[in-house]
């Protein structure tokens, strides 16, 4: 899976999980342009435990054809990457939103979280 297509996933475990407010349209949240050197450290550290956890998840949910136990998979790995973020220093849920959704639409943003995480 290409780090766009993960950037996609992973914002909307997110969003599904952080509730209605953030399933807003792009363009209303108006995200700020601008992600600072820590706020990329920030948002890398929370986003390497946020694909643990759905990597996890995904491997589990091949255990299983059960459509009800799928979704009640889902919603769990939904809680668990939210609460990964929430437990994360230095970033906000919010934040690490506007980030994913920033890195959808700018190459060179997904250029440098792409090289941070080779690291």
């Amino acid at each position: 899976m290409t780090f766009k297509n993960k950037l996609a996933a992973t914002f909307t475990a997110i969003t599904l999980a952080a509730g209605p407010a953030f399933v807003l349209p792009v363009q209303a949240q108006q995200p700020e342009a601008e992600v600072s050197g820590a706020e990329i450290d920030a948002f890398i550290g929370a986003y390497k435990d946020v694909v643990k956890i759905e990597q996890d998840y995904a491997q589990r949910l091949q255990t299983t054809e059960d459509k009800a136990e799928q979704e009640a998979m889902i919603e769990e790995a939904q809680v668990e990457m939210t609460q990964a973020v929430e437990d994360a220093p230095d970033i906000e849920v919010e934040r690490y939103i506007e980030i994913l959704q920033l890195a959808q639409a700018d190459t060179d943003l997904q250029k440098e979280l792409n090289s941070r995480l080779e690291d």
